[in-house]
């Protein structure tokens, strides 16, 4: 494709760090594989890898203004998906959740497609008109629409992905110019989920006391930091992974690598996520439109701050929410959902950019 000629060092950094980052979770899965299920595990993981190249290939490929047509119309067919596998019996419910659905071998989580659909529209409709940020019934007309939006989202319940959701947008919008005084009605509304949902479930509650009683998986989690000290106890060779720490494949794969790879293991993954960070929002500040500034700028926001949050969950310095590691942990949803958006925002800074013309021509 002819924007892909136009990648420079920051957005081929950010596809590196990516593919670090992927094949230290392709290999972590492998290592800590039961026995006699190591190539079923490769497979799997493969499959979702897959997933997540077809889906940055596939977002890559549509012109901007395809993609920002058809993000409304998205949101609205999720939407009708979600409130479906509340009220049928479509969702298949775990965890007291209703948060997934079965295709055939594959169970994906649907609503975290709206960690790619939200930033794309919230962009978008920044970028239609600048004003708007700067209109206080404006932004109470969108934050209701998000309200209406993440209500099946809540009654599944999944309040980690509002709340993210909720964050990103908070910053995008400081990113976009909007006065930090609209912002600060965010906060009491972020408390005020959190105090419904702590209500509502007892296990939101639970996780809340996080400080005074720290959930078992943690436990096992920080067991794991201490075997592996500096260096580790290599790959392959670590026992907690196997099967001692509860979702060491998705939430918690990174007291795995800690274990196996030590110390040395935990601050490659933390650096590869703050180089991905960093040139992510130089790639932002070189694009030649305000939808790509802000797109850009709000997708290093969306991955940057979960791979932040699973890292401190996972030392018990914030409550556990079912968050995988972006691109480390196995998931297909948050696989998928994270490359395509990723694709939507290098697509949006890379399109409308001039290559120089090559210096023969300009003697020529």
């Amino acid at each position: 494709m002819e924007a892909f000629k136009r990648f420079d060092s920051a957005g081929i950094g950010m596809l590196g760090c990516v593919m670090a980052l992927a094949i230290v979770g392709l290999i972590t899965a492998v290592s800590h594989a039961p026995p006699g299920d190591a190539w079923m595990t490769l497979a799997r993981h493969c499959l979702f890898l897959g997933l997540g190249v077809m889906g940055f290939l596939g977002a890559f490929s549509l012109p901007s203004a395809t993609t920002r047509k058809l993000v409304l119309p998205a949101i609205g067919v999720l939407f009708v998906l979600l409130w479906l596998m509340l009220t049928t019996g479509l969702g298949h419910r775990a965890n007291s959740a209703t948060r997934w659905v079965s295709i055939g071998p594959i169970t994906l989580q649907p609503s975290i497609l709206f960690q790619c659909l939200w930033p794309i529209a919230l962009a978008s409709w920044v970028a239609r008109d600048p004003l708007r940020i700067r209109d206080p019934k404006q932004i109470a007309k969108l934050v209701a629409l998000f309200l209406v939006m993440m209500t099946p989202v809540l009654l599944q319940p999944d309040l980690g992905s509002v709340m993210i959701l909720i964050v990103v947008s908070g910053v995008t919008f400081l990113f976009a110019g909007t006065p930090p005084r609209f912002l600060f009605a965010l906060i009491p509304l972020a408390i005020l989920l959190i105090w419904v949902a702590a209500l509502a479930f007892p296990h939101v509650g639970a996780r809340l006391n996080f400080l005074d009683q720290a959930p078992q998986q943690v436990l096992r989690g920080e067991e794991a930091f201490a075997v592996g000290g500096i260096t580790g106890v290599g790959p392959g060779n670590g026992l907690l992974g196997r099967g001692f720490i509860p979702e060491s494949e998705t939430d918690f794969v990174l007291p795995v690598v800690a274990e196996e790879w030590g110390l040395f293991g935990t601050l490659s993954i933390w650096s590869l996520f703050l180089a991905f960070t960093l040139l992510g929002f130089r790639s932002a500040r070189m694009s030649e439109s305000r939808y790509g500034i802000i797109l850009m700028a709000s997708a290093t926001l969306m991955i940057s701050f979960q791979a932040a949050y699973n890292m401190a969950m996972v030392t018990n310095l914030v409550p556990v929410k079912g968050l995988p590691l972006p691109f480390v942990s196995r998931g297909g949803s948050s696989i998928l959902a994270l490359s395509a958006l990723l694709g939507v925002a290098l697509k949006a800074v890379y399109e409308g950019r001039r290559r120089p013309a090559p210096v023969t021509d300009l003697f020529s």
